[in-house]
């Protein structure tokens, strides 16, 4: 079972919260492993993409393709398994995209005369410091500032502190377009449709039993057969919960989940059990490494949320992709892309990287 992983459907809008995204970004690029040698200097300085002043080298682009290797888990998920798509190809067509978007949403912002305050100026050098101060030994060796950037991240300490601060004027952008969105209920349903699978959902109630060698999967199954039937008696579900599961955040919740459509592909079986049960049903749902006694106990749909702070949340996101998507597909500023370079680009390396560190954590998570 996971829990919600993602509250917004555009890359750039995702990561609002600056900050929190830098130290994200340090641990990013510690955990995929790409690092250089310190003492290595960024060569790839040719130009990939500019809006006006605005410019994209390919180290730029690079870290720009770890950084949604890193915050876009289903791009990831959707990349490692399909087989009829060059995985590093689509990569990079999802790394210009992010671009682009970025591109815009700085030069827009900008155009509206947003600036960091001293304030966040100084908070910002205060996070990049603490940064560096935490993990500039490498084997036993100080890094310089300027070999940190380069070692973590592949481009200059310049390009990487300019991209931060590029992204916390976007942030404020964001929450000016956000304070301008149509709440209506028309939009609200909008927003629904367009976020079906993170808005609608279902309350399970769940109890785990674990397959492994000392429970085999006939013998679970037995097991969770004889809890359905203890339910269906009217046996109280937390104590039967307590009595048959070793799964802490569950016993810690009661066994209540939410679960979305987002779902369907990392955990079918129990999407085929509650998108084909009525409430108040209960069965079970069998996996290669557990079995699950699943009741659903409530659906929530658009008459539900209506309204409510969660879909009004959306709406605003909503709203601002509406509005990116817009000055994007629009004439107003002209993206352009050095196709030579562009095409010289190798993601190879990078897409590796990351499909390692993520099935590393697909595993942890089974």
């Amino acid at each position: 079972m996971h829990s919600e992983n993602k509250t917004r459907q555009s890359i750039i809008v995702l990561c609002c919260c600056v900050v929190c995204v830098i130290t994200a970004a340090v641990c990013m690029a510690i955990s995929l492993s790409g690092k250089k040698n310190s003492n290595e200097e960024t060569s790839k300085e040719k130009i990939v993409a500019q809006m006006g002043d605005l410019k994209v080298t390919e180290s730029q682009f690079e870290f720009f393709a770890k950084l949604i290797l890193n915050q876009e888990e289903e791009t990831v998920r959707t990349l490692y398994t399909s087989t009829g798509i060059s995985d590093k190809d689509e990569l990079k067509k999802y790394t210009s995209n992010f671009v682009h978007e970025y591109l815009v949403r700085v030069a827009e912002a900008k155009s509206q005369g947003i600036k960091l305050s001293q304030e966040e100026i100084t908070n910002l050098e205060k996070q990049f410091n603490e940064d560096y101060e935490n993990n500039k030994e490498v084997d036993s060796k100080v890094l310089s500032t300027e070999d940190f950037y380069v070692y973590y991240y592949g481009i200059s300490e310049k390009m990487y502190k300019e991209f931060w601060e590029n992204w916390y004027i976007i942030d404020k952008h964001t929450s000016l377009l956000e304070k301008d969105a149509d709440l209506s209920e028309e939009s609200q349903l909008l927003a629904f449709e367009e976020y079906y699978d993170y808005l609608y959902s279902y309350t399970i109630s769940v109890i785990e039993l674990e397959i492994d060698e000392d429970n085999p999967k006939e013998e679970v199954t037995k097991k969770a057969e004889s809890i359905v039937n203890a339910l269906k008696q009217g046996e109280d579900f937390v104590k039967l919960l307590k009595e048959n599961c070793k799964n802490e955040s569950l016993i810690a919740s009661n066994g209540i989940k939410e679960f979305y459509p987002i779902y369907k592909t990392e955990s079918s079986e129990i999407y085929d059990f509650v998108r084909t049960s009525e409430k108040g049903e209960i069965g079970i749902a069998k996996t290669d490494y557990a079995i699950y006694v699943l009741r659903l106990d409530d659906i929530k749909d658009y008459e539900k949320l209506k309204n409510t702070e969660t879909l009004l949340d959306w709406t605003r996101t909503f709203y601002v992709n509406k509005t990116v998507a817009d000055m994007v597909s629009s004439d107003k500023y002209e993206y352009k892309v050095e196709k030579a370079v562009y095409e010289s680009i190798d993601l190879s390396s990078v897409l590796q990287e990351a499909y390692t560190y993520w099935e590393t954590i697909w595993e942890e998570s089974k």
